[in-house]
């Protein structure tokens, strides 16, 4: 009978790697779609097409902040698609939305380093063997395990990149002036766009506690970070509407 063996250390777990790829391709086809959608000379409104360009920008946060301000005031704003058409493809159009794709690739590889160092050093034991917590002492009762201790850098660097989101969300809650209606009043229409940043921040943060490896069984750490991502989310939201 084999005995068990520690996991490797240097490959993503499986639900890692779809959610990698499951990124990727999401932010793929905006980009895709972003650069076709003129090219191909569909009949689509200009709000269709701003919300293109945004989605792109959400999905590579927190990287995109700094690379769309610099397309801002490289030339004046970003190319916009309605400047592509098929046969006149503009080049610089084409390498600034394909930076997203790099902007994307560049969040994965953060994404996998950070799981991977969190997961590195903790002891699993095989399920249904016998002597397992003897040959895996470094797993404790009730399930926790040493890497609690990596919850203090994890969760404050979920927070932190959470930062840029939460600054947007409270532009798109109510306008520049904010929900009191002092200055330039009150805007509105624009909610659901925080609302897409405050979840995004809630799925930040429950990546961050799920990927730990700091309790055992994984149901029940998944559960607690699907808590924690909730009541993040929302406070953030509530913040943010102030």
């Amino acid at each position: 009978m084999s005995s068990g063996s520690r996991p490797n250390e240097t490959a993503l777990p499986r639900w890692a790697i779809a959610a990698v790829v499951v990124y990727l391709s999401v932010t793929v086809a905006f980009v895709v779609a972003a650069l076709l959608t003129n090219g191909l000379e569909l009949d689509v409104d200009a709000r269709t097409k701003e919300g293109l360009l945004l989605a792109m920008v959400f999905l590579t946060l927190p990287v995109s902040a700094a690379y769309f301000i610099i397309g801002i005031f490289s030339s004046g704003r970003p190319p916009s698609p309605d400047e592509i058409s098929l046969g006149g493809l503009s080049l610089a159009a084409v390498v600034y939305y394909l930076g997203y794709v790099l902007l994307a690739a560049v969040n994965a590889g953060v994404f996998r380093s950070i799981v991977l160092s969190v997961r590195k050093g903790t002891s699993v034991p095989g399920a249904g063997m016998p002597g397992a917590a003897a040959q895996y002492p470094r797993v404790t009762l009730r399930g926790v395990t040493p890497d609690v201790r990596k919850l203090w850098w994890a969760v404050p660097l979920a927070v932190l990149l959470s930062l840029p989101q939460w600054m947007v969300a409270g532009f798109f809650w109510c306008g520049i002036s904010g929900c009191s209606g002092g200055g330039f009043g009150v805007a509105t229409g624009t909610e659901w766009v925080a609302i897409i940043l405050s979840v995004v921040n809630g799925v930040i943060l429950a990546v961050a506690v799920f990927a730990v490896r700091w309790l055992y069984p994984t149901r029940k750490r998944a559960l607690i970070a699907l808590a924690a991502g909730t009541l993040f989310g929302l406070v953030g939201a509530a913040v943010t509407h102030g």
